[in-house]
């Protein structure tokens, strides 16, 4: 799958939510995932696309 960056600039409040999500995350992947598979889940999530919970699987 090919990628592209996307810089994007957030607010500490939103930030602190990702790193909240990251932790509730780790029980279901078994793993903390990073900020950016967090955005990306959301983005997914947000647009109708199915998650990819995980790059390994």
């Amino acid at each position: 799958m090919d990628r592209m960056q996307i810089n994007v600039r957030l607010d500490a409040e939103l930030a602190t939510r990702i790193d909240e999500k990251r932790t509730q995350l780790q029980k279901e992947l078994g793993r903390i995932p990073t900020r950016s598979e967090v955005v990306r889940m959301a983005l997914e999530r947000f647009l109708g696309k199915e998650p990819r919970r995980s790059r390994n699987a």
